[in-house]
């Protein structure tokens, strides 16, 4: 390092600097982008307990296993009013796989008891979807707002959520398979009196939030990139104008100055450029040093 010009050695601290600054940025970017899309998942759990509450009634005791046709109505409702999907999964705890296949057999759909180690998928209005609603929390153990499962991330690449993906009972985020990305969340489901019989899970579509969010990330850092890149070659120019060419002027002067008076031409002045910063102080005082070495020199030589 220490053979490389002054030059060189200020842009490359620079582009150092300027580096580490785009990386910091490019890390507070992306977790406001991920703080962005939990915000987004959020929502989609408290719209779920609202719309829940008011399609079936906060008065109204609902036991889904007896009547899972009106468990399956109020879903399909929350849908048409939120956009989301949703499934409702009771806890085994509460029933018998006979009467849940019952439940299942009378909404014309299969058993599926021995699909899930803690629940039941009772009615889901989408059943495309219905391998992606795994839970495996207890119903007592979600807050009665809800809370996020995880998120399915299309928006981003690839390589930037592979040493992310998270498993388990919230997996927190995961790359989507098909590029689109979906808000997971699940809220506990009261039918009547103060325990849960299960919990509703919901996905909804949130890729246009995310491609917005990800558009406005990706502007963002490239207005800052071209900034740094702008301040670079603006700071390289500068100190190329004001220090290093004045530098380089300085030092071929004093060269040829010296070797004149070293020759015996103590009529050899130096021409400092009038400034009084750093460098015009060090030419001022080099003229004045010049003029008493000749001096010195005349009168030795008796010349």
């Amino acid at each position: 390092m220490k053979n490389l010009s002054i030059r060189t050695r200020i842009l490359a601290g620079v582009v150092a600097i300027n580096l580490i600054g785009a990386v910091a940025v490019v890390v507070y970017l992306h977790q406001s982008y991920s703080r962005g899309l939990d915000t987004t998942v959020a929502r989609t759990g408290s719209q779920g307990v609202a719309a829940w509450e008011q399609i079936k009634g906060p008065d109204t005791d609902l036991d889904p296993i007896a009547n899972p046709q009106e468990a399956a109505r109020i879903l399909e409702g929350m849908k048409s009013v939120t956009g989301a999907d949703y499934a409702l999964l009771i806890d085994k705890n509460i029933t018998d796989e006979a009467t849940f296949a019952a439940a299942r057999e009378s909404l014309g759909l299969p058993p599926t008891w021995a699909e899930r180690d803690n629940y039941g998928l009772l009615a889901t209005t989408d059943e495309a979807l219905a391998d992606d609603m795994q839970f495996g929390i207890s119903p007592e153990q979600v807050p009665e707002n809800g809370r996020i499962v995880g998120v399915e991330v299309g928006s981003c690449t690839q390589t930037c959520h592979d040493g992310v993906t998270g498993e388990g009972d919230y997996w927190v985020v995961r790359w989507s398979t098909d590029r689109s990305s979906k808000g997971h969340a699940v809220f506990p489901a009261y039918a009547g009196g103060t325990d849960p019989v299960g919990v509703i899970y919901a996905i909804e579509d949130i890729t246009e939030q995310a491609d917005a969010a990800n558009s406005a990330m990706l502007q963002t850092l490239l207005v800052v990139s071209i900034t740094l890149v702008v301040a670079t070659l603006t700071i390289g120019a500068l100190m190329d104008l004001l220090v290093l060419k004045r530098l380089r002027r300085m030092t071929v002067s004093i060269q040829d100055i010296s070797m004149r008076v070293a020759g015996g031409d103590f009529d050899a002045e130096y021409e400092p450029d009038g400034t009084t910063d750093e460098i015009g102080s060090f030419e001022q005082f080099f003229a004045d040093f010049i003029k008493l070495v000749s001096m010195t020199l005349r009168q030795l030589s008796g010349k």
